[in-house]
């Protein structure tokens, strides 16, 4: 299982690899990004699914495993667009501290 084209330029990148290098496997397109709905689907259905560190914890029947590939996966912060004081203040830190 993996989110659908064009969701994800790193994840487009892994299908590419998927299917011009695998084309044994099928992958399952995710129709948005992962909920608990889509680990429930995941279990149900048995399949393997691509999905941050992040997520282990989500589902009791699924066990993350760690790889070791060459994709990385962007993350970030999403806040307002008019943060209150106190959140621009811990922007303006994490700012400073990527750039050190």
């Amino acid at each position: 299982m993996l989110v659908k084209r064009g969701d994800s330029l790193v994840l487009n990148k892994l299908r590419d690899e998927i299917e011009l290098n695998h084309p044994q496997i099928t992958i399952l397109d995710i129709p948005h990004f992962y909920d608990t709905n889509i680990f429930n689907e995941c279990e149900q259905l048995g399949c393997i699914m691509e999905t941050l560190d992040i997520w282990k914890e989500i589902h009791p029947s699924i066990t993350t495993i760690s790889v070791d590939w060459n994709y990385k996966m962007p993350y970030g912060i999403v806040y307002a667009k008019h943060p209150s004081e106190a959140l621009q203040s811990f922007i303006d830190i994490i700012k400073s501290s990527l750039n050190n």
